[in-house]
């Protein structure tokens, strides 16, 4: 009897804890479900199309997500569900993260944003100007653009290539970038917000804007009160100088997005560009932020945008005017920039796509990044690996004296390689396991004089990569 009541009071303890637990799940679901509620009303209140929130795909994510708020555990299971979610929702720049500064400051904030000098790289193939801009967004990025067209001036450029296969969008650094390639004002398209959508069911045209003044500035704070304000915001684009008049080409991949794509849209407007590689990601809308209960904060659409050109690119995104895959994309233009017949580079181009294909890593070319080049945003001092033999991939560089952090990724950073648990350490002379995994731990290195070094990768075993460190 005595056994039996000691068991009874057991079961009573553990099931008054597991009461006290779901009763402590309950308050914070409910703030969860409070925060799934307050999303719904601001989309309603500030979507740029409060139609498209009636359409089935959208209630149907909008039931997901407050499933998502009754289940998990954490804040930030709720981060990441919400934008699993919205990977492929119905429309795109929705997306949930904490609250760092509020809403209002979050424009003052982008619109005095430097990046650092990974945004923007100018490169030459002998006369012909390689110009590789990975982000729109920074100040920083926008004047290193200006420089970059000063320089391609001055070294007197014949072709230009426009590499935004990794630009995945921003603010206003596409304007410079567009306007020293134009010859004469152009209007490339409309942004629409609700205020249109209230009172009209067919698209803009471009007689609608007409008799509107084109939208002129650089504050995104001022941009976003202009289109929520206007049924109806024309973006015309201007010349600058110094003018590029060569040929342009400009690369892009089904990554390149937003602000990117507007860019693209805009330059394709001209006779002398060809655009060469992927149809881009068709994320074309403009974001805006709003602060959420408990320190979260929501981005949300609230302007879509029509080309001129093509229409609606939300969805569809710019098609190219060669279609190839993008790993090769600059070697075709490097070709037609030399004169190349286009069937001709299009043969030594698909080789190459071939070859690739038969790589352990396919098309992902991959980079050695870490505080030697401030984690790639030295671009110029960031070496890539280069296939040399079956699975082997090799770069080389120079290390001062010091201690490094390094890991071995593809410029988008879907995967690394980095440390195994424990085994942090590498050194000269000897092999050293990796874990290929997003998120990995750093490698470290230590160097104790200025030394010139061979890093290979050897990822022909596909359960085990290794990374052999010697002096070059």
């Amino acid at each position: 009897m005595k056994q039996l009541s000691i068991i009874f009071i057991a079961l009573l303890i553990v099931s008054c804890d597991f009461l006290t637990s779901k009763k402590k799940d309950k308050p914070f679901n409910e703030e969860l479900l409070n925060v799934s509620d307050s999303i719904s009303q601001l989309m309603s209140k500030y979507h740029y199309n409060p139609k498209e929130l009636k359409k089935d795909d959208y209630l149907v994510l909008e039931k997901k997500v407050k499933n998502l708020a009754k289940r998990v555990k954490t804040k930030e299971e709720f981060i990441t569900g919400f934008n699993e979610l919205w990977k492929d929702g119905p429309f795109s720049h929705v997306s949930l993260s904490f609250s760092e500064r509020k809403a209002n400051e979050m424009a003052e904030f982008v619109d005095t944003l430097r990046v650092g000098n990974q945004s923007v790289s100018l490169q030459w193939v002998d006369k012909t100007a390689i110009l590789t801009v990975n982000t729109m967004m920074g100040v920083d990025t926008k004047e290193r653009v200006f420089e970059a067209y000063r320089e391609i001036s001055s070294n007197g450029a014949k072709s230009l290539i426009i590499d935004l296969r990794n630009n995945k969008g921003g603010t206003f650094a596409g304007v410079p970038l567009v306007s020293h390639v134009l010859t004469d004002s152009i209007d490339v398209g409309i942004f629409v917000s609700r205020k249109w959508w209230k009172n009209n069911t067919r698209e803009p045209k471009l007689k609608d804007v007409e008799n509107l003044k084109s939208w002129q500035g650089w504050s995104l704070k001022t941009f976003w009160n202009d289109i929520q304000e206007k049924p109806l915001t024309r973006v015309q684009f201007t010349p600058m100088y110094p003018h590029f008049n060569g040929h342009v080409y400009v690369l892009t991949s089904n990554k390149s997005a937003s602000a990117a794509e507007f860019a693209i849209d805009a330059l394709a407007h001209e006779e002398k560009v060809t655009i060469i590689g992927q149809t881009t990601a068709g994320e074309m809308l403009s974001q805006k932020m709003y602060d959420l209960p408990y320190g979260f904060q929501l981005s949300l659409p609230i302007a879509e945008y029509y080309s001129t050109r093509i229409g609606r690119i939300e969805s569809k995104g710019v098609k190219p005017d060669i279609s190839i895959d993008q790993s090769v994309a600059m070697d075709l233009a490097i070709s037609l920039a030399n004169e190349v017949k286009l069937d001709d580079a299009i043969k030594k181009a698909q080789l190459k796509i071939d070859t690739i294909d038969e790589l352990p890593l396919g098309k992902d070319e991959i980079y050695l990044f870490g505080n030697m080049n401030d984690w790639g945003k030295k671009w110029n001092i960031t070496p890539r690996f280069d296939h040399i033999s079956k699975g082997i991939y090799e770069a080389k560089t120079t290390l001062k004296k010091g201690t490094y952090e390094f890991k071995i990724a593809p410029m988008n950073w879907d995967f690394d390689f980095g440390a195994n648990p424990n085994q942090e350490k590498a050194f000269l002379g000897e092999k050293i396991s990796l874990s290929k995994l997003k998120g990995s731990k750093n490698l470290t290195l230590e160097i104790e004089n200025d030394t010139k070094l061979k890093f290979s990768l050897d990822v022909s075993n596909e359960k085990s990569a290794t990374l052999y460190i010697v002096k070059d």
